[in-house]
């Protein structure tokens, strides 16, 4: 299991409550620590009551880091579980926590244990890296033709996309040869969708789009695309991923709904 790649992927959507996640999982396994070598009593649930509101205070600082402390969320996660999952076994349950016994004990390994061994998927899972799942800060696509609504002729249709906040490449690139901000020199993606009149779902026509012009040294904010587009009613989609094809997260998107008329 390759652990490097996954290291410091820095912010993005859930960070504050994974720097909370991170924080409360190091100050519980204190506790657990604490009581294990006799620093701290946990044998009755009146005795959490002070552990648990101090981890609370210092979990809700967390968000202050979050851009840094978020990045530990594969390991901090499971000493969270385990480290609560002993704490109540000996303050509900009355289990001896005092080292040597074997749920202390046990409990340390198990600590270091899932750590090591889910700090790769939950990284993957609750906060992928840039080289992953590259994060969307402030581009915004918007469809100019056709309008919301409009009616147009079948056949031939343009489809006029613009980008704000980013820029628009030539698609298809290997990421070595990118800008580092992943919504700059960025692939289009293009789905037609037919609206029935039944409701029912119409299979999507995907295709990538060329920037016509478009170079990753001279990215476009406008490109033009023309669809082949029988008669009937019609959602496009347009879909800005990173030069390489990656989807960006959160997804950059626009959509128009429009009806093609025969002009006979």
């Amino acid at each position: 299991m390759t652990v490097a790649p996954l290291v410091l992927a820095h912010a993005g959507p859930g960070s504050t409550w994974q720097a909370m996640v991170v924080v409360a999982g190091v100050a519980l396994t204190g506790v657990v620590v604490a009581a294990g070598v006799g620093w701290l009593e946990v044998r009755r649930p009146t005795d959490l009551g002070a552990p648990l509101a101090a981890t609370a205070v210092l979990a809700s600082l967390g968000v202050l880091g979050h851009e840094v402390i978020s990045d530990g969320i594969g390991w901090g996660l499971p000493l969270a579980v385990v480290a609560m999952g002993t704490l109540l076994l000996g303050g509900v349950a009355g289990v001896e926590l005092r080292f040597p016994a074997a749920v202390p004990m046990g409990a340390v390994a198990l600590l270091g244990v899932s750590a090591w061994l889910l700090y790769a998927p939950l990284t993957v899972a609750l906060h992928p890296p840039p080289e992953i799942l590259p994060l969307s800060d402030d581009a915004e696509l918007g469809i100019v033709v056709p309008r919301e609504g409009a009616e147009v002729a079948a056949g031939v249709v343009p489809i006029t996309v613009t980008v704000e906040g980013g820029s628009i490449g030539p698609g298809g690139m290997e990421l070595s040869a990118l800008p580092e901000d992943p919504e700059e020199a960025g692939e289009l993606t293009i789905a037609l969708q037919e609206l029935r009149d039944d409701g029912g779902a119409a299979p999507q026509r995907r295709r990538d789009l060329e920037g016509d012009g478009c170079t990753v040294a001279a990215p476009c904010q406008e490109v033009t695309v023309e669809l082949a587009v029988p008669a009937g009613s019609w959602q496009v989609t347009v879909e800005l991923n990173r030069g390489d094809g990656t989807p960006l997260a959160p997804p950059v998107r626009a959509r128009r709904s429009f009806t093609a008329v025969d002009g006979g």
